[in-house]
């Protein structure tokens, strides 16, 4: 009995990895997404960066190129808009009854809502790679050494913010049945925190009663701390940024992990 509950409780690493082995191969063995992926890139690239090149962008009294700065927040993005979406795997399982082998299987549900929160985010920082890899094609971040440095600095600021990102999907999705609803609060949840997050424009730009909503986006944060890796300015503290990430993060990881043991699957 006490065996029972112990693998009822403790996290499974071996089975964390394998869950999350399996979202991020399912993702590369996906050619149709990948390309789309890339294609998607090429072209939030060419229409917004392309596009905001005239602009004049000053951060901490510092010149930004308008090209970087826009790419920088597309690559940032990414992580919004793949986090969200990746809930869509759990309505996908419960669909062909894969997740109904998942629950009665050995491990605790802890194991299995960390393992997907792996794979996703993964999957998200695949994404990020794509997108800062055709930034660097395009010339967008010029063509310094220093990028190197940059771009794995970048790393462990995305995997940290794609954890607060899915664990919002995940927990939308395990407290959801019907797609249709899953699309329709994502969507009320993500442009909200898309647009007011300072991707696409400065956040010295806008009006005060703006830079106060969008400061309580913790989006913001994460798209601010990008910016400092990539372009090594930003409007806010390191410290600031990374504390908002780390409390987003945590807060919604334990709220999807609440919401995760808590799913019924008929």
């Amino acid at each position: 009995m006490s065996e029972l509950s112990n693998t009822q409780t403790k996290i499974n690493y071996n089975a964390v990895w394998a869950l999350a082995k399996r979202e991020l191969l399912g993702f590369w063995r996906n050619k149709s997404r990948v390309i789309s992926s890339i294609a998607q890139g090429i072209l939030f690239l060419f229409v917004f960066a392309g596009g905001f090149s005239s602009l004049s962008i000053t951060i901490d009294g510092v010149p930004v190129d308008s090209r970087a700065f826009t790419a920088s927040g597309i690559a940032a993005i990414v992580i919004l808009f793949t986090g969200i979406f990746g809930g869509m795997s759990i309505f996908r399982d419960k669909m062909f009854g894969f997740m109904k082998e998942l629950l009665v299987a050995p491990v605790s549900r802890r194991t299995l809502m960390f393992g997907r929160t792996l794979g996703i985010s993964l999957q998200t920082l695949v994404q990020v790679l794509i997108m800062i890899g055709l930034s660097i094609t395009f010339g967008y971040y010029g063509y310094d050494i220093n990028l190197i440095w940059r771009v794995m600095l970048v790393l462990p600021v995305a995997l940290l913010a794609s954890m607060g990102i899915v664990g919002v999907g995940l927990t939308i999705s395990t407290r959801l049945n019907d797609m249709q609803s899953f699309g329709l609060i994502q969507t009320f949840i993500v442009m909200p925190m898309f647009w007011l997050s300072g991707a696409l424009f400065a956040f010295n730009s806008v009006p005060l009663p703006m830079q106060v909503i969008m400061m309580c986006n913790p989006f913001t944060y994460s798209v601010d701390l990008f910016r400092l890796m990539l372009l090594g300015v930003s409007y806010f503290p390191f410290w600031l940024d990374l504390i908002v990430m780390v409390v987003f993060g945590a807060i919604l990881i334990l709220i999807g992990a609440r919401s995760f043991n808590k799913m019924e699957v008929s």
